[in-house]
């Protein structure tokens, strides 16, 4: 009975240490649950003192920003940097401005005020007061001369009144010398002013004469250089075409195969030194000057060209033989004249027939005498603007043009024997 009593005593000990064990352990969770929410209420504190710390500083940002924005009064849109990402925020407060249309503002005064474009605010403004500060010291310096000139008038003034006063003092005792003094005063007045008129008048007529001897002068200079460039052009025209132009007395080519009595023979000439078919050449011996015969171009080869004989002076005794020299004036190897037709040209050598066949031997051709033409043929006096005569081609302008030009001249007459149609 003993032990069985001692045993259920112990189960109620068991229990009750239990029952502090979860006490204990309720406190100690308690105290734990207690101190984190202790912490927490330590960051929620701290979070709304953070918040109420970038409240006050968005608040002061934005009233600085309007302020600003009052300021300078020049509203519009900042949308940030392009290099950034602002996860689509923008601004809202009232004052926002655009920098760059604050810059441009900023250039156009500098640029209408005549400045350098600064690069900052402090600059741009710094130059223009600068500016404004020299304007006022040539308002001074303006004002001290127009100061100066009324201190002289001033003087002049006062001697004026003294020499008023002396006059009138001696007027009183000297009546008719005061009277003839005036009329001498009034006389020498108008003589002065008649002068100042006819110096005024003489200065307009210099002026004048200055602006016209100007006009003049500027419509010479013109002149002078139109003048300079048509020679520089001619003179061009003429380096690069004597520079390939045989002279009259150096012939063009030459006879290589030719039989007597054959009124066909080949010359050293062809497409290479741009001949044309129909070309004329005069034939002379290697040791004589007188022409002896004409080749005309009827096939013309790489190398060289047929030729047709005819006109021979001596068909018999001095044919035409191999190395025979051929000239014409209007056909250089290898090079294009620019031809000029000057003058009256009656049928068949019509303008239009010479042009065609000038062309058609490798020639150009143009409607107007300029720099750069190299030949000018001439032809017949042109019939008058009256109708009833004729007027000298030399007389005309296009022919003193072309003799200032120094341009070469051929009568038609001269050289027909080398452009039968």
């Amino acid at each position: 009975m003993h032990i069985r009593e001692r045993g259920a005593a112990h189960v109620p000990m068991i229990f009750f240490v239990l029952i502090l064990v979860m006490f204990l352990g309720a406190l100690v969770f308690g105290y734990v649950k207690q101190t984190e929410n202790g912490d927490l209420l330590k960051q929620r504190n701290d979070a709304k003192r953070d918040l109420a710390a970038l409240q006050s500083k968005n608040l002061l940002a934005e009233h600085y920003i309007g302020d600003f924005g009052k300021v300078i009064g020049k509203p519009g849109a900042y949308t940030g940097r392009k290099s950034a990402n602002y996860e689509g925020a923008t601004l809202t407060s009232e004052g926002v401005m655009n920098p760059e249309e604050i810059k441009k503002v900023l250039d156009e005064a500098s640029q209408r005020a005549e400045l350098t474009v600064a690069s900052s605010l402090e600059n741009a403004l710094g130059q223009l007061l600068a500016k404004i500060d020299a304007l006022k010291q040539r308002v001074r310096d303006a004002e001290g001369e127009r100061d100066k000139a009324m201190a002289e008038k001033s003087a002049v003034d006062r001697s004026y009144a003294e020499a008023t006063t002396q006059a009138s003092t001696k007027a009183r005792d000297f009546d008719q010398q005061l009277e003839q003094t005036r009329a001498d005063f009034t006389a020498r007045n108008a003589d002065q002013a008649a002068a100042l008129a006819r110096a005024q008048e003489t200065l307009n007529q210099k002026n004048d004469e200055l602006t016209t001897a100007t006009e003049k002068a500027v419509a010479k200079e013109k002149f002078l250089n139109n003048e300079i460039a048509k020679h520089q052009m001619q003179l061009s025209a003429v380096t690069a075409r004597d520079a390939m132009i045989k002279a009259p007395d150096v012939p063009d080519g030459k006879i290589i195969v030719a039989k007597n009595g054959i009124p066909k023979a080949f010359i050293n000439l062809g497409r290479k030194d741009m001949l044309k078919e129909g070309t004329v050449f005069r034939i002379k011996n290697t040791n004589s000057a007188k022409v002896k015969g004409l080749a005309t171009v009827t096939k013309v080869e790489d190398e060289r060209s047929e030729v047709t004989l005819s006109n021979l002076v001596d068909p018999v005794g001095d044919y035409a033989r191999e190395g025979d020299l051929l000239y014409n004036e209007l056909f250089s190897p290898g090079v294009t004249r620019t031809i000029f037709l000057m003058g009256r040209f009656d049928e068949p050598y019509s303008k239009e027939n010479l042009k065609n066949l000038l062309v058609r031997l490798g020639n150009r051709v143009v409607n107007k005498m300029a720099p750069g033409v190299d030949t000018v043929i001439l032809g017949s006096n042109p019939v008058n603007e009256a109708g009833d005569g004729f007027s000298s081609v030399q007389e005309s302008e296009e022919f003193k043009l072309a003799s200032e030009l120094r341009v070469e001249f051929a009568y038609l007459s001269s050289i027909r024997d080398l452009i039968k149609l």
